[in-house]
């Protein structure tokens, strides 16, 4: 529910992005990049940029609600259940496809497409969802020798 939430609020405010973000603004947007870039070559999860990026096209909106239902929502992802489950299913490649898509949001923001930024925003997070999940199907799917045994109500008894 939250990406799909993300999806329709990120959707329209990047398509507006596309026609309100001055050029200051979307320096910001490649700045948050360069951070995600940044944090991935280090190892770690490049969580803080891409916070900024998404509330970056938020605060072109000049919206402070828009602002933080968009910071709320990408709060979701530190909820305990979500850490430990990303851990699991997050990696450089997927990542590095992550930012490839921020990129593309970018640069239909820069062309002042707002079709464009609408679809690569509602693309990314539909991705991430995809990603999510898949990983999520495939440790579902292990085989039943390499799943810890989870201990019943009856066992415990």
């Amino acid at each position: 529910e939250t990406i799909r939430a993300r999806a329709l609020i990120e959707g329209e405010l990047a398509a507006y992005a596309a026609l309100h973000m001055k050029r200051a603004q979307l320096s910001g947007l490649r700045e948050a990049i360069a951070v995600m870039e940044q944090e991935a070559a280090a190892g770690q999860t490049p969580t803080e940029g891409d916070r900024l990026f998404h509330t970056r096209i938020a605060e072109a909106c000049d919206n402070s609600v828009l602002l933080r239902v968009v910071s709320e929502l990408f709060d979701e992802r530190h909820n305990p259940l979500f850490e430990q489950l990303g851990s699991h299913f997050e990696n450089a490649r997927s990542w590095a496809t992550a930012i490839e898509e921020h990129r593309e949001v970018v640069d239909a923001i820069a062309h002042q497409s707002p079709q464009g930024a609408r679809e690569a925003m509602a693309r990314h997070l539909a991705n991430s969802h995809d990603r999510f999940m898949a990983g999520w199907q495939a440790e579902n799917e292990a085989p039943a020798a390499k799943r810890v045994p989870r201990k019943s109500a009856r066992s415990k008894a």
